[in-house]
């Protein structure tokens, strides 16, 4: 008979209120399904303010079992502080007391790096969701230090160059770091029963960086909970192409590279304009932004709501990343508008997209400025891309059915074989960072 899970444990590295993402976003959309289902979703999650020593401490507010862990250090999110011991005995506890079936890894940062190693040896199957590159990237984001992507398998050769470094670190410390971060992170997807990512270009580059079989990864697309049901659309008078953006307005984001393109293109006259939604993240990223707007017939909207990107009617979407995108749930809320985009062709985008848009080059305002011109002088081709946009992603209630499939599977295969990074390899590394200064955020990218 087979067996059926019932309690999962989701373990993220943030939630809200105080860290909100697609992550914690995602993790939040399956907690009502989950209960609705009869299963008993839990969460622990990490958070960006240390205690004097690491605790877990219960939340009672989100109608499930909660838990919020402080680490007794900062700057837990770069890489040389991936691994924790504290935490991981808190977690060991942790996991004795609510016996889960399921242990669902979204992510490691501001935990611990061996949470798959340390569920499985307590006879807990596992699931890990990637979410992002981190796993394969010490920087995270898989951007080098000149904001170029990167596809380098994970080593010292292609990585000392760009990680995060405090100052003051020997080459022998960033080489066993480097080292250690790569076998730890093969032996946690390795040990894992079941690996999921949302898009193939994320396995892909996941499973290439860390020299893993990308048969190990299995897809599953995110949920995408409809946002604009019942709302009524008034006609719209012609006018002017109108674009827009939506999202985190942050640098890896690339509105600064559009209003570039759209500088290059002007005089615009009346042909165009463009509506930027977004809370702008840096002071240094709104002034440079403030600064390329003039003279462009740009809005800025700040903060938004969804009634104000529907009220909107924009002919166009525009998502010029310069990183590397994992997914894109703003693609969903273009494709359930009924609206074409111009996204850049980096990640999973263009995987997404299906021939519902149109592609740049990353970085590029001049392949930006090249795709809108064509767009002005061709107006019959929003027309045929609209008529390919996809459907949108699988509502959280077919997402968490689909899910279900996954953890059954793992509840149902053996626990797969693998050595843990040795102690004595782990404490020689923490001697040689005890040299160098860490109550400070990384100050330099590579040596």
């Amino acid at each position: 008979m087979m067996q059926q899970p019932r309690r999962i444990l989701h373990v993220v590295h943030g939630y809200p209120p105080e860290s909100r993402g697609g992550t914690e976003g995602y993790v939040q959309s399956l907690l009502g399904p989950q209960v609705a289902l009869g299963l008993e979703p839990m969460v622990l999650h990490g958070s960006f303010e240390p205690r004097a020593q690491s605790v877990i401490e219960p939340r009672d507010d989100l109608g499930v079992p909660a838990f919020r862990l402080h680490r007794a250090d900062a700057y837990s999110d770069y890489w040389d502080r991936s691994h924790y011991e504290a935490v991981g005995r808190l977690f060991d506890d942790l996991l004795a007391r609510l016996r889960p079936d399921v242990v669902h890894v979204h992510q490691w940062i501001r935990l611990t790096d061996d949470l798959v190693e340390r569920a499985e040896s307590a006879g807990i199957a596992t699931v890990v969701a990637l979410h992002d590159v981190s796993a394969s990237c010490p920087a995270c984001f898989r951007l080098r230090p000149d904001e170029s992507h990167c596809e380098r398998i994970v080593s010292f050769a292609s990585c000392h160059d760009c990680v995060p470094l405090r100052g003051g670190e020997a080459r022998e410390e960033v080489e066993l770091g480097i080292d250690i971060y790569r076998a730890n992170f093969r032996h946690e997807l390795q040990r894992a029963r079941r690996v999921l990512a949302a898009t193939r270009t994320t396995a892909s580059l996941v499973t290439r960086g860390l020299e893993l079989a990308p048969e190990l990864v299995h897809l599953l697309p995110l949920a995408y909970e409809r946002r604009f049901t019942g709302m009524q659309a008034s006609s719209r008078a012609p006018g002017p192409l109108r674009l827009a953006y939506w999202g985190n307005v942050t640098r890896r984001k690339g509105v600064q590279v559009l209003l570039r393109a759209l500088r290059s293109l002007a005089p615009l006259d009346d042909r165009l304009e463009l509506h930027v939604f977004g809370s702008v993240d840096t002071d240094a990223l709104r002034a440079e932004i403030d600064e390329l707007v003039q003279g462009l017939p740009v809005t800025l909207h700040g903060r938004y709501e969804y009634e104000q990107l529907f009220t909107l009617q924009p002919d166009l979407a525009v998502f010029p990343s310069t990183c590397f995108e994992t997914y894109g749930l703003v693609l969903d809320e273009a494709f359930e508008l009924g609206v074409p985009a111009l996204v850049t062709d980096v990640g999973a985008f263009a995987e997404r997209l299906q021939g519902g848009g149109f592609l740049a080059e990353p970085g590029s305002p001049e392949s930006l400025a090249a795709a809108i011109r064509t767009i002005l002088d061709e107006p019959t081709l929003l027309a045929e891309h609209a008529a390919r946009i996809p459907q949108p992603s699988p509502t959280p209630e077919q997402h968490v059915s689909d899910l279900l499939v996954h953890y059954r599977e793992a509840m149902q295969s053996p626990p797969a074989p693998g050595e843990p990074t040795p102690l004595d390899q782990r404490s020689t590394l923490e001697s040689l960072r005890a040299n160098a200064p860490r109550d400070t955020a990384p100050l330099v990218r590579g040596l």
